[in-house]
Protein backbone atom coordinates (compact mmCIF):
# COMPACT_ATOMS: atom_id res chain seq x y z
CA UNK A 1 0.00 0.00 0.00
CA UNK A 2 1.30 3.31 -0.76
CA UNK A 3 1.32 5.19 2.47
CA UNK A 4 -0.34 8.00 1.41
CA UNK A 5 -3.51 6.55 1.59
CA UNK A 6 -2.81 6.83 5.08
CA UNK A 7 -2.50 9.75 7.63
CA UNK A 8 1.40 9.54 8.86
CA UNK A 9 4.06 11.94 8.03
CA UNK A 10 6.15 10.61 5.46
CA UNK A 11 9.82 11.65 5.15
CA UNK A 12 11.30 9.48 2.16
CA UNK A 13 14.71 9.46 3.64
CA UNK A 14 16.43 7.37 0.83
CA UNK A 15 14.76 8.97 -1.83
CA UNK A 16 15.89 12.45 -0.32
CA UNK A 17 19.70 11.07 0.00
CA UNK A 18 19.75 9.87 -3.78
CA UNK A 19 19.79 6.82 -2.96
CA UNK A 20 16.10 5.05 -4.47
CA UNK A 21 14.29 6.93 -7.14
CA UNK A 22 11.04 6.20 -5.92
CA UNK A 23 9.69 9.24 -3.53
CA UNK A 24 6.68 7.39 -2.37
CA UNK A 25 7.07 4.82 0.44
CA UNK A 26 5.05 1.32 0.89
CA UNK A 27 3.94 -0.98 3.19
CA UNK A 28 2.20 -4.18 3.25
CA UNK A 29 -1.50 -3.45 4.08
CA UNK A 30 -1.58 -5.52 7.31
CA UNK A 31 1.54 -3.32 8.20
CA UNK A 32 0.23 -0.47 7.22
CA UNK A 33 -3.27 -0.80 8.72
CA UNK A 34 -1.56 -1.81 12.25
CA UNK A 35 0.12 1.39 12.42
CA UNK A 36 -2.50 2.95 11.42
CA UNK A 37 -4.59 1.71 14.38
CA UNK A 38 -1.72 2.46 16.71
CA UNK A 39 -1.60 6.15 16.03
CA UNK A 40 -5.19 6.11 16.37
CA UNK A 41 -4.60 5.09 20.05
CA UNK A 42 -2.18 7.91 20.67
CA UNK A 43 -5.41 10.17 20.69
CA UNK A 44 -3.88 13.24 18.63
CA UNK A 45 -0.57 13.38 20.98
CA UNK A 46 1.79 11.42 18.33
CA UNK A 47 1.78 10.57 15.31
CA UNK A 48 3.86 8.69 13.17
CA UNK A 49 6.40 9.97 10.62
CA UNK A 50 8.11 7.15 8.38
CA UNK A 51 10.96 6.99 7.19
CA UNK A 52 11.30 4.08 5.06
CA UNK A 53 9.16 0.68 4.32
CA UNK A 54 9.18 -1.69 1.56
CA UNK A 55 12.80 -1.70 -0.17
CA UNK A 56 13.85 -3.31 -3.30
CA UNK A 57 17.16 -5.28 -3.26
CA UNK A 58 18.92 -2.46 -5.77
CA UNK A 59 18.08 0.29 -2.96
CA UNK A 60 19.09 -1.92 -0.25
CA UNK A 61 22.37 -2.30 -2.24
CA UNK A 62 22.95 1.40 -2.83
CA UNK A 63 22.38 1.95 1.27
CA UNK A 64 24.94 -1.34 1.74
CA UNK A 65 27.44 0.37 -0.79
CA UNK A 66 27.01 4.22 0.56
CA UNK A 67 27.68 2.57 4.19
CA UNK A 68 30.30 0.73 3.23
CA UNK A 69 32.49 3.41 1.32
CA UNK A 70 31.91 5.75 4.73
CA UNK A 71 33.65 3.31 6.82
CA UNK A 72 36.28 3.03 4.21
CA UNK A 73 36.76 6.65 4.37
CA UNK A 74 36.68 6.85 8.24
CA UNK A 75 38.85 3.45 8.46
CA UNK A 76 41.67 3.30 5.99
CA UNK A 77 43.45 0.76 7.88
CA UNK A 78 40.73 -1.95 7.84
CA UNK A 79 40.72 -4.56 5.10
CA UNK A 80 38.03 -5.66 2.79
CA UNK A 81 36.61 -8.37 5.23
CA UNK A 82 36.57 -5.73 8.27
CA UNK A 83 34.93 -3.44 6.12
CA UNK A 84 32.09 -6.10 5.13
CA UNK A 85 31.64 -6.94 8.75
CA UNK A 86 30.83 -3.65 9.79
CA UNK A 87 28.89 -2.67 7.04
CA UNK A 88 26.55 -5.71 8.23
CA UNK A 89 26.42 -5.05 11.70
CA UNK A 90 23.49 -2.51 10.67
CA UNK A 91 23.23 -2.98 6.41
CA UNK A 92 21.85 -6.36 5.12
CA UNK A 93 23.89 -7.15 1.86
CA UNK A 94 21.57 -7.57 -0.78
CA UNK A 95 23.10 -9.42 -3.30
CA UNK A 96 22.83 -12.99 -1.59
CA UNK A 97 19.79 -14.39 -3.35
CA UNK A 98 19.14 -16.95 -0.51
CA UNK A 99 19.13 -14.33 2.11
CA UNK A 100 15.91 -11.66 1.90
CA UNK A 101 16.69 -7.98 3.69
CA UNK A 102 13.62 -7.58 5.67
CA UNK A 103 12.86 -4.49 3.99
CA UNK A 104 12.28 -6.51 0.93
CA UNK A 105 8.98 -8.03 2.23
CA UNK A 106 6.90 -4.93 2.70
CA UNK A 107 7.01 -6.16 6.53
CA UNK A 108 9.72 -3.82 7.99
CA UNK A 109 9.24 -0.22 8.76
CA UNK A 110 11.68 2.50 10.13
CA UNK A 111 10.12 5.38 12.21
CA UNK A 112 9.81 7.99 14.93
CA UNK A 113 6.84 10.24 16.89
CA UNK A 114 6.11 13.56 16.08
CA UNK A 115 3.97 15.59 18.37
CA UNK A 116 0.96 17.95 17.25
CA UNK A 117 3.23 19.87 15.63
CA UNK A 118 5.27 17.72 13.08
CA UNK A 119 8.23 18.13 15.45
CA UNK A 120 10.63 14.57 15.74
CA UNK A 121 10.36 13.46 19.65
CA UNK A 122 14.04 13.40 20.97
CA UNK A 123 15.01 10.02 20.30
CA UNK A 124 18.70 10.73 21.07
CA UNK A 125 20.02 9.61 17.39
CA UNK A 126 19.25 10.66 14.26
CA UNK A 127 17.59 7.95 11.69
CA UNK A 128 20.09 5.33 10.75
CA UNK A 129 22.77 6.61 13.38
CA UNK A 130 24.92 3.30 12.95
CA UNK A 131 26.42 3.40 16.64
CA UNK A 132 25.57 2.26 20.12
CA UNK A 133 23.52 4.83 21.19
CA UNK A 134 21.48 3.72 18.47
CA UNK A 135 20.36 0.69 20.33
CA UNK A 136 16.78 0.86 21.98
CA UNK A 137 17.89 0.66 26.10
CA UNK A 138 20.98 2.44 25.01
CA UNK A 139 20.04 5.57 27.51
CA UNK A 140 18.05 3.71 30.03
CA UNK A 141 20.69 3.73 32.59
CA UNK A 142 21.88 7.76 32.07
CA UNK A 143 20.56 9.85 34.09
CA UNK A 144 20.86 12.62 31.82
CA UNK A 145 18.67 11.34 29.28
CA UNK A 146 15.22 10.46 31.25
CA UNK A 147 12.78 12.23 28.61
CA UNK A 148 15.42 10.07 25.63
CA UNK A 149 14.77 7.00 27.31
CA UNK A 150 11.10 7.83 27.78
CA UNK A 151 10.12 8.99 24.45
CA UNK A 152 12.00 5.79 23.02
CA UNK A 153 9.82 3.36 25.67
CA UNK A 154 6.52 5.00 24.26
CA UNK A 155 7.05 4.05 20.89
CA UNK A 156 9.15 0.65 21.93
CA UNK A 157 5.48 -0.60 23.73
CA UNK A 158 3.01 1.00 21.27
CA UNK A 159 4.40 -1.26 18.93
CA UNK A 160 5.36 -4.48 20.71
CA UNK A 161 1.42 -4.35 22.26
CA UNK A 162 0.59 -4.41 18.61
CA UNK A 163 2.36 -7.59 17.84
CA UNK A 164 5.61 -5.93 16.13
CA UNK A 165 9.00 -6.71 17.44
CA UNK A 166 12.19 -4.14 17.75
CA UNK A 167 15.36 -4.12 16.57
CA UNK A 168 17.97 -5.07 18.88
CA UNK A 169 20.62 -2.28 17.23
CA UNK A 170 18.27 0.26 15.73
CA UNK A 171 15.28 1.90 18.29
CA UNK A 172 13.29 3.18 14.73
CA UNK A 173 13.07 -0.23 13.42
CA UNK A 174 10.15 -2.71 14.11
CA UNK A 175 9.04 -5.88 12.27
CA UNK A 176 5.73 -7.79 11.38
CA UNK A 177 5.61 -10.68 9.46
CA UNK A 178 8.37 -11.24 8.04
CA UNK A 179 11.50 -13.60 8.82
CA UNK A 180 13.10 -11.01 12.08
CA UNK A 181 9.85 -11.28 13.04
CA UNK A 182 8.98 -14.93 13.09
CA UNK A 183 12.35 -15.15 14.63
CA UNK A 184 11.97 -12.86 17.54
CA UNK A 185 8.64 -13.84 18.31
CA UNK A 186 9.07 -17.79 17.99
CA UNK A 187 6.56 -17.51 15.39
CA UNK A 188 7.11 -21.27 12.79
CA UNK A 189 7.50 -19.00 9.82
CA UNK A 190 7.40 -15.68 8.47
CA UNK A 191 4.19 -14.91 6.45
CA UNK A 192 5.62 -12.11 4.17
CA UNK A 193 7.75 -13.10 1.85
CA UNK A 194 9.61 -10.59 -0.65
CA UNK A 195 7.45 -8.53 -2.26
CA UNK A 196 8.48 -6.86 -5.73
Amino acid sequence: MDLKEYPFVIEASYFNQGLSGASTLKLRKGVADKLAQIQQSFEGKYRFKIWDGHRPREVQDAIYNAYYKKLAQENPEWDEAELHYATEQFVTKATNRKRIPPHATGGAVDLTLVDEHEEELDMGTEFDFFGPEAAPFYFQDRAFSELIHGNRLILREAMIASGFTPDEDEWWHFDYGDQLWALRADKPEAFYSEAT
